[in-house]
């Protein structure tokens, strides 16, 4: 079978005169010389995302807004009940079951040191949790799995780097993430409670359906769960 080549249709004597495809190109510059335009010049201009966009992650602290259940979730797990301002993760790995890439989480808890008679003895803390959203699809499926609505996304979207390394965020970057967002737009995506308002549910029995997951599915002792104790 042959190789047909195409070229660029020869001009016209006509138009070679009268430049007709310059002028072609000169009209199209013209008509949309005065329409608004739709792009920005990012990094120097910025667009604020609308409210549902699912941007970096965010680790959500204790400030009062806990879900009803959030005790009940510290003493499922045996963990240290957090300060206000100490993180609400309670290490169930429930966003690292959910996601797509669980690799993608590093998720450790540790027992606390301290006495027999101490009120935390046998009492975990979250001492670890990374991400690596070089991994990350942005699915949001560890936002929704999560009990207490401690991790969430944000609008911030500029991932650009000089290095991968850079992509792998901690506790404290994604808590200081969680906390900006939640002071510049925090009422605009969660109630009282920190649950997702109505208009921004994916669907009306969101909330039952999280439940469900939650009921049938406790965390067990297997391979994403090795730091954990019966």
């Amino acid at each position: 079978m042959g190789i047909k080549k195409v070229g660029a249709k020869p001009q016209t004597l006509v138009e070679k005169i009268f430049f007709l495809d310059f002028i072609k190109g000169l009209k199209t510059t013209i008509k949309h010389l005065w329409k608004k335009v739709i792009t920005v010049d990012f990094p120097y201009e910025v667009v604020t995302p609308p409210i549902r966009f699912r941007g970096i992650h965010g680790l959500r602290t204790v400030d009062g807004t806990e879900n009803p259940e959030f005790d009940s979730w510290v003493k499922r797990l045996k963990i240290k009940p957090p300060e206000p301002g100490e993180t609400r993760c309670i290490a169930c790995k429930f966003c690292q079951a959910a996601c797509p890439v669980p690799e993608l989480f590093d998720i450790q808890s540790e027992k606390l040191d301290v006495p027999e008679d101490h009120p935390h003895y046998g009492l975990k803390v979250m001492t670890v949790f990374n991400m690596d959203l070089s991994k990350c699809t942005f699915c949001g499926l560890c936002t929704q799995a999560c009990p207490t609505d401690c991790i969430i996304m944000t609008d911030i979207y500029d991932l650009s780097s000089y290095t991968r390394k850079s992509w792998v965020l901690d506790k404290d970057v994604l808590t200081q993430i969680a906390n900006d967002f939640v002071a510049r737009r925090g009422k605009e995506k969660f109630d009282e409670k920190s649950a997702w308002r109505e208009d921004q549910k994916l669907w009306p029995e969101y909330d039952k359906t999280r439940e469900r997951l939650w009921d049938f599915n406790m965390p067990r002792l297997g391979p994403n769960y090795q730091d954990q104790t019966a």
